[in-house]
């Protein structure tokens, strides 16, 4: 480990937990209402059952395989699709605001270890950096508002999300692309995730030094042998 210079993180079910408090129905549900409202500014005659069915519908249903092909697609696209009915076009600006309301909900609800801001800290403090290797269908700037809630922004050296990059794991060029950012070989990075396919796999096979987050004691049946399985963050600090 003393080659070590980096650890990535894998953002969530790891860093941060985005399925706690009110259902993901409830929050998509209160999304929609924050996100008409916005709308309405620009077009009262907006609905919410259109935005429903007109925007947010065929999202969804466009990134049920984003799983399987390990891409992303442009919000904005569906978004002035829709908006061109009432002779609208959001500018980027515009849009990230407007999914930033509509993540509201998850954002505000967002979990995390009560420990985690030292943890992190704690890791800074050893002479490494952080950064963050993440699958999101989200803008990147509003998963990192999420990181702001949970006070841990500052403390990550570099973010790389699927989205900007339309590039999700387990394909491994998320990865290059974060270490090319971060300027560092993959001898050099420990990889933490709680996803073996995911996370562990491809980090292995670049060459990294793994770390599986297993909180709830599941089995290991799918042949992927990490360095190193934890069962809470915290247990990090121990191997650094």
């Amino acid at each position: 480990m003393n080659r070590i210079k980096v650890i990535f993180f894998d953002m969530g079910n790891t860093l941060l937990h985005f399925h706690y408090g009110d259902s993901d129905d409830e929050k998509d549900e209160k999304g929609l209402l924050y996100l008409t409202q916005y709308l309405n500014k620009f077009n009262s005659n907006i609905t919410l059952e259109e935005v429903q069915t007109g925007f947010l519908d065929k999202w969804f249903e466009a990134i049920e395989d984003r799983g399987i092909k390990n891409i992303e697609y442009p919000i904005e696209d569906f978004f002035n699709e829709f908006l061109s009915k009432y002779n609208l076009e959001f500018t980027m600006e515009q849009c990230i605001e407007a999914i930033n309301l509509f993540y509201k909900e998850y954002r505000e609800q967002v979990h995390f270890e009560n420990n985690l801001y030292n943890l992190l800290k704690g890791i800074k403090e050893k002479g490494y950096k952080i950064g963050v290797v993440s699958n999101t269908c989200y803008y990147d700037e509003v998963m990192k508002e999420c990181f702001k809630k949970a006070g841990i922004y500052d403390l990550v050296d570099k973010y790389t999300f699927s989205y900007s990059l339309r590039i999700g794991k387990p394909d491994t060029r998320i990865f290059k692309a974060a270490m090319e950012e971060m300027k560092v070989l993959p001898e050099e990075i420990i990889m933490v995730g709680d996803n073996l396919e995911s996370d562990i796999k491809p980090a292995s096979d670049l060459g990294m030094k793994t770390v599986w987050l297993n909180t709830n004691n599941k089995t290991n049946d799918v042949g992927i042998a990490p360095d190193f399985e934890i069962g809470s963050l915290e247990e990090l600090i121990n191997l650094i």
